[in-house]
């Protein structure tokens, strides 16, 4: 007979299936897609507007496709800042960070047979702004995204979520691309950097993303979240009062 931690760890499982292939699947999608836009063109790159409407078209088509099954977070960072927000635990934050990375690794893989350069473009370096700055700004970038999802999550469910999210991806992806790439994701910047043996400042895109949504998702729920006022004594239900 199977002990009590197996008999827990099949029901997790039966439970978490669904939402891990989606996150592996959405996280595929969104490099391969994504990355495929930064195919050069007769030797030249694209010019910003198509790597930035690329990432949010996708952002949009998986958060549709994939949010209603994981949430479509489809990046580390934004599944740390579910978990600091209390929206998921922990061992299912992990399982979320690990099947968003095997994903990021099966679209970056894709793509390198399908269109190498794409895959060598899409290694994000700091340039000529400097590690230092290039984490900072990270962490900017993906604050801004985190702040976002938080707001969502914490909103009723309104329709157009998904389009808001697509929309400020492109936006962020206009702001940072010159300079850092716009990673904003360390499993998008992983993959192409671990494909292409290429981690030089890698850490910056470890350590700007998931320490701005970090902060953003702790100002969120502990500064910006209304809180609801406690009721006066007043205030409070007749059995309340008889128990007070």
């Amino acid at each position: 007979m199977p002990s009590d931690g197996a008999a827990r760890g099949g029901a997790w499982l039966r439970r978490w299936w669904r939402a891990l292939l989606s996150e592996l699947l959405a996280t595929a999608l969104l490099v391969l897609l994504g990355l495929a836009s930064l195919l050069p063109k007769d030797g030249k790159p694209p010019p910003l507007e198509q790597p930035a409407f690329a990432f949010g078209g996708v952002v949009l088509l998986c958060a549709e496709a994939f949010g209603p099954l994981s949430g479509a977070h489809m990046n580390p960072a934004v599944t740390l800042a579910a978990l600091l927000a209390g929206r998921l635990r922990a061992p299912v934050a992990a399982a979320y960070a690990l099947a968003q990375l095997a994903g990021a690794l099966l679209g970056a893989g894709a793509l390198w047979l399908l269109a190498p350069a794409a895959l060598a473009a899409g290694v994000t370096t700091p340039g000529a702004l400097g590690a230092g700055a290039a984490a900072l700004l990270e962490a900017a970038l993906t604050g801004a995204l985190a702040l976002l999802c938080c707001a969502l999550w914490a909103a009723p469910p309104a329709p157009g979520a998904s389009t808001k999210l697509g929309l400020a991806v492109a936006g962020l992806v206009f702001a940072g691309g010159p300079h850092t790439g716009a990673s904003l994701n360390p499993a998008r910047s992983f993959a192409p950097a671990l494909l292409k043996t290429s981690f030089q400042d890698h850490w910056v895109y470890w350590a700007g993303p998931l320490g701005g949504a970090a902060a953003a998702a702790l100002l969120h729920r502990f500064v910006l979240l209304p809180r609801a006022p406690a009721a006066a004594p007043e205030e409070l239900p007749l059995r309340d009062k008889q128990a007070a």
